[in-house]
């Protein structure tokens, strides 16, 4: 059994990042400061269940197209979880043991010998809403200690996110379907995993 792919949203310089692994020995080779570091981390953050998630871990581009969801004044429409995403493509063969994962088996064909796991920290739509809610009246009290206090800095969006994060994103584990013909998982086929995932 081995990991042959591993895709990542949104956590810290990974946006939108894929690495196809080898057989033998995969290399992770770049500059400082271009997300090596990064894979490693998002694996810890999701498998080790001691690690936690904090404001700082969301990629620069998502907490800025975030922020301004939450300070605008327009509801936008539902959407799909929003937040980090990490997906492990596990490729297995005859030999290997398969007690550990029978339970994300998403497909008894003999011929599809893929497992694609999937980890999510996000948000959902009416957790979102509850931050609009929540942010406003925080705002309101911010902007209150300021007119009674002039020498007060209120605190702003990223303060109120890194201090109550926790009560709206929420970590998620899948085992998605894979389709072979197209070599790629169907979103829409998925199963929700409650149990410790072993790799």
């Amino acid at each position: 059994m081995k990991i042959k792919k591993i895709e990542v949203e949104n956590f810290r310089l990974l946006k939108t990042f894929s690495m196809d692994l080898e057989n033998e020995l995969s290399l992770v080779i770049g500059k400082n400061n271009t997300g090596k570091t990064s894979i490693l981390s998002v694996l810890d953050k999701f498998i080790n269940e001691k690690s936690k998630f904090s404001y700082d871990d969301f990629n620069i581009d998502f907490k800025n197209e975030f922020e301004d969801l939450i300070k605008s004044a327009d509801v936008p429409d539902e959407f799909l979880p929003k937040g980090i995403k990490l997906k492990i493509y596990i490729e297995y063969n005859d030999t290997d043991d398969l007690s550990n994962v029978s339970r994300v088996l998403m497909d008894l064909d003999p011929d599809n010998n893929n497992i694609v796991l999937g980890f999510e920290y996000t948000v959902i739509y009416d957790d979102f809403l509850k931050i609009k809610a929540d942010y406003a009246v925080f705002a309101a009290s911010e902007n209150a200690k300021n007119v009674k206090k002039k020498e007060y800095k209120p605190r702003e969006l990223k303060d109120f996110l890194k201090q109550n994060l926790e009560a709206y994103f929420k970590i998620h584990k899948f085992s998605f379907e894979y389709d072979t013909a197209t070599s790629d998982i169907t979103e829409l086929n998925l199963l929700t995993l409650l149990v410790k995932i072993l790799i």
